[in-house]
């Protein structure tokens, strides 16, 4: 019997050659696909930016029709007076304030928030702050109390602080000893002109 013997006619290290072309060939697919991707997101930012710049020239276009038109009836929008809006803005809420406020009006606020038992003896008004002071003295804290909550009540007033209060003996032995009393409190001398108009 004649022995078989076997002779491989392929180099050595073939199974390793296949294995590393097939890792090339799976490097170079996924090189591909990234490259695809890359592209893709590539041209979606364009189109995007495209978008943008076209936004941006209409932007840019509306504004130069809307200030040459301003020129056109004299209006200045220049940076330099844009950023002198807020002090113009400034300047008329104060002019509103002083020209809308009547002491008459502020006493006949206090009036309609003042107790019957109650007497001020003073009432002056710091116009920076729009903050009424007032001096009085009354025969009981009730009314005092009553004082504050109709003050706190009224549309025109607010932060109403009690500075300070003291019992002060009359000089007439019969009648009854006071409670004397210094407050503040903001007014708001808009309030009714911002009121809603009632039909």
């Amino acid at each position: 019997m004649v022995p078989r013997v076997k002779i491989h006619l392929s180099p050595p290290g073939m199974k390793h050659l296949r294995l590393i072309q097939f890792g090339l060939k799976l490097i170079t697919a996924g090189c591909l696909a990234l490259t695809f991707s890359l592209l893709w997101i590539a041209t979606t930012l364009h189109e995007k930016i495209d978008a943008l710049e076209t936004q941006t020239n209409t932007i840019i276009s509306k504004t130069s029709q809307i200030v040459a038109q301003a020129n056109a009836t004299g209006m200045d929008l220049t940076d330099q007076a844009i950023k002198k809006i807020p002090e113009h803005i400034s300047f008329v809420k104060q002019v509103r304030g002083r020209v809308g406020f009547s002491w008459t009006q502020l006493l006949t606020d206090l009036e309609s928030a003042v107790p019957g038992n109650l007497m001020m003896s003073t009432v002056s008004l710091d116009e920076k702050t729009n903050t009424v002071l007032l001096n009085g003295s009354t025969s009981s804290l009730q009314d005092l109390n009553l004082l504050i909550h109709q003050l706190e009540k009224h549309h025109a007033f607010r932060d109403v602080i009690l500075t300070q209060h003291a019992k002060q003996k009359n000089k007439d032995t019969k009648s009854p000893s006071l409670i004397v009393f210094s407050m503040k409190v903001s007014y708001d001398p808009t309030f009714h002109f911002s009121k809603p108009v009632k039909s």
